[in-house]
């Protein structure tokens, strides 16, 4: 059982690096936080490492019926929006609190997937777990100095509950899709489609095209490297992920790496502040850090209600 959980944590590290590698492409890489040329570069960045690493994976074999091609197109169509969102909702607050709030994912998750999934029912434990972790996402929006909420984090928080129903519904929809169909090759098709959508944004998209030919000329090789990096680390988490659920249950597996993320973000966040403010800079002080140590532990108790229960 150890070894499971310990790959599970290992996933959990790289996408906590990925969180930060984004933080600093908004915030020092790109020129004045130029999120529509960021979000192309991902999302083609994103679809053409996938896509070559599938493609090897299904050995070329690439069978898949149009309607389901279509549902991932669309669903495809999601992703630079929530990317967009997501960046500038990284762009207004530190990462840290950030990965707080993108624990709604699985709160939309339970709510969304009994439309469209076969057995997918909601259990009274489970609706109290999403409660629980909704809580620890308002909760980081909260100044008990000042005795109120701040405005600007609340905007943060509706923002990152955008991102995190678009990442549900980008799950719901491929899941969906791969219960009829070999995994391998649907997540294939889920990333060629990732391409077609950058290329048609690219094409029709005059704003994107204008900001993404810029980035390219005035810091093209860092922003491509740093993408590939983080699909690098991205790929590495699927696999240790996708490795330990082959060893114990999926849903151990989640709450393991999601339960560690937030945690790993916030100490990976400190290090950087101390030891390298250049890069980045969180709110490191004694209060805040206990208030989102507390954050993180109550929403753990609403990931394993809704994992378990």
């Amino acid at each position: 059982m150890a070894l499971p959980i310990i790959l599970a944590i290992i996933a959990a590290l790289f996408y906590a690096a990925t969180n930060h590698i984004d933080k600093f492409l908004i915030s020092k890489a790109v020129k004045n936080a130029d999120f529509r040329a960021l979000a192309l570069m991902s999302t083609l960045i994103a679809g053409i490492i996938m896509s070559v690493i599938y493609l090897f994976i299904c050995n070329f074999n690439l069978a898949f019926d149009i309607e389901s091609i279509g549902i991932l197109l669309l669903n495809s169509a999601l992703y630079p929006i929530a990317l967009i969102v997501y960046f500038k909702a990284l762009d207004r607050d530190d990462t840290t609190l950030i990965v707080i709030m993108f624990q709604l994912v699985p709160v939309f998750l339970l709510f969304f997937s009994p439309l469209l999934l076969q057995d997918q029912d909601i259990s009274l434990i489970q609706l109290i777990g999403s409660i629980i972790a909704t809580i620890a996402a308002i909760m980081v929006t909260y100044e008990p100095s000042k005795k109120k909420f701040d405005r600007h984090k609340l905007v943060t928080l509706g923002m990152m509950a955008v991102v995190s129903f678009l990442y549900a519904v980008w799950f719901i929809l491929e899941r969906y899709v791969n219960a009829t169909h070999d995994f391998n090759q649907t997540t294939f098709w889920s990333n060629f489609t990732l391409i077609i959508v950058g290329i048609f944004i690219y094409i029709f998209f005059k704003s994107f095209r204008k900001s993404f030919n810029k980035m390219i000329k005035t810091n093209g090789p860092v922003i491509i490297g740093l993408n590939l990096l983080n699909e690098l680390f991205n790929s590495f988490g699927g696999v240790f992920s996708t490795l330990a659920g082959t060893m114990t249950s999926v849903a151990l597996v989640s709450f393991a790496s999601q339960s560690v993320q937030p945690f790993a973000v916030m100490i990976m966040g400190i290090v950087i502040t101390k030891l390298f403010p250049k890069i980045a800079k969180e709110n490191i002080s004694k209060k805040e850090t206990i208030k989102r140590i507390i954050a993180i532990v109550i929403c753990i108790i609403g990931l394993a209600c809704i994992e378990f229960g």
